[in-house]
């Protein structure tokens, strides 16, 4: 039986009753949950992954806000990791759990790639402990990757340049620090489908689940895309297979 994940991201909530780019960023993501749990009642939901921007209002009642929306719709672990518009600390005080998700066949591991207020991604040698650590508790088969910043190029100048730098040297030694059983990476970030490789690794970009960026845009551009999410299916032998679902708003 596989594992199915519901991967969300860039959800950049604001105040109650703000907006932001003229988006009411929290009824794109309960629209986009809306439909998700729709979509779960008949293909089931085994956890959800949010892969970093959660807030761009960065305070711990709005990341309390983002737990009881999400909890509105589902009951299931949830992997959160901050992005660049995240506050760690706030993040941690609201309760946002950054532990990994732990099955008898997979893993789902967080890798911090994020500085508070600072758009370019950075990976410390304390965000590598972390992994290995992290790593460490568990002895499942396979293991996915989370990250927030894009682990390829997405053909956007303006956001490549924040990309992560050395993906392969990184995926080489998580590779080798889950005795070589990481299967694959998503990430966050770039506001726009994205399917890549790094190495032998597949991976995955989702949506945003408010408003998109143009693709293949040198510079900062709104798409008119709907918001998105994707569905993770995790096979037992260690394929990964990604759903990209929209909804109209």
């Amino acid at each position: 039986m596989a594992r199915r994940v519901l991967h969300i991201s860039d959800c950049h909530l604001v105040a109650p009753g703000e907006t932001l780019l003229q988006t009411d960023t929290e009824a794109t993501l309960r629209a986009v949950l809306n439909q998700a749990v729709d979509e779960a009642a008949q293909d089931g939901c085994d956890a959800i992954i949010a892969s970093g921007d959660v807030a761009h209002t960065p305070t711990t009642p709005v990341y309390e806000r983002f737990l009881h929306i999400v909890n509105d719709y589902f009951s299931v672990p949830m992997l959160a990791l901050p992005g660049n518009h995240d506050v760690l600390q706030a993040m941690q005080q609201a309760g946002v759990s950054m532990a990994p998700i732990v099955w008898a066949d997979w893993h789902l591991q967080a890798l911090d790639s994020h500085e508070d207020d600072r758009p370019k991604s950075l990976i410390t040698e304390l965000d590598r402990q972390a992994v290995a650590q992290g790593l460490a508790q568990g002895a499942a088969h396979w293991v996915l990757l989370a990250t927030h910043h894009p682990l390829v190029l997405v053909d956007c100048p303006w956001l490549d340049k924040d990309r992560i730098v050395g993906p392969l040297e990184l995926m080489n030694w998580l590779n080798a620090a889950s005795q070589q059983r990481l299967r694959g990476a998503v990430f966050g970030h770039a506001h726009q489908e994205v399917a890549g490789r790094v190495g032998a690794w597949p991976v995955f970009g989702v949506p945003s689940t408010c408003f998109q960026f143009r693709p293949r845009s040198p510079k900062f551009a709104i798409d008119d895309k709907g918001p998105g999410y994707q569905w993770l299916d995790l096979s037992k032998d260690g394929k990964i297979s990604r759903t990209v679902r929209r909804v109209a708003v």
